[in-house]
C-alpha cells in the first residue's frame, strides 16, 4: 500500500475511481512548503503536449503543485494499492509532464494533527500561475469530461498489457 497526496480533480472520490477503477479511503490533508499552482497548455512540457492532444485542445489548464516555502495545499491522502499508485503515475505522465516528489501531509485523526510522508508529484514547468491553496475547485476543467478521458486511459492501458 502507498500514501499518495491527491490535489485538483485528484482529491476527488470520483476522479482516483476514473483513474484506478477504484475506490480507495482517503483523508483530508495538508501539505506545506507547496503552492498550488496553475499551467496553461502552451507551457506544459511538448512531449506531454503532444499526448493531452488525444482529448484537449489549446484551452485545456491543469493544476499542479510547485516548491515554495511558507504556502500549503489542501487536498487528500489515499491509501493506495501499488496498482492505483502506478495508474495515477501513468495519469499524471511521471517522468513526462512532472516528476515524482515526497511531500509531509497534516492529517486531523480525532481532532489531533497527524504528520505522514507520502508521495505527490511536482510540475517540471516554472511558467505557472500561483493561486489559493484552500477552498478551491477540484475541477479545473470540466468534470464530466475529465472523468471520460480518465477512464478511457485506464482502459486503454489494461488493453495493453
Amino acid at each position: 500500500m502507498r500514501l499518495y497526496f491527491g490535489f485538483g480533480a485528484n482529491c476527488h472520490p470520483d476522479m482516483i475511481r476514473a483513474i484506478t477503477g477504484h475506490g480507495a479511503l482517503s483523508f483530508p490533508a495538508t501539505i506545506t512548503g507547496f503552492a498550488l499552482c496553475i499551467e496553461s497548455f502552451q507551457h506544459i512540457a511538448k512531449a506531454a503536449q503532444h499526448i493531452l492532444r488525444n482529448h484537449w485542445d489549446e484551452s485545456f489548464v491543469s493544476y499542479g503543485i510547485a516548491c515554495k516555502p511558507g504556502a500549503s495545499v489542501c487536498g487528500r491522502i489515499w491509501l493506495l494499492t501499488n496498482a492505483q499508485r502506478e495508474a495515477v503515475k501513468n495519469w499524471e505522465i511521471i517522468g513526462i509532464w512532472s516528476h515524482e516528489c515526497t511531500v509531509k501531509a497534516t492529517m486531523r485523526i480525532f481532532g489531533a494533527p497527524i504528520t505522514i510522508t507520502a508521495e505527490s508529484e511536482e510540475l517540471y514547468g516554472k511558467h505557472v500561475k500561483i493561486v489559493p491553496g484552500e477552498n478551491y475547485e477540484p475541477f479545473i476543467v470540466p468534470k464530466e469530461k475529465v472523468l471520460a478521458v480518465a477512464t478511457l486511459v485506464r482502459q486503454q492501458r489494461r488493453t495493453e498489457y
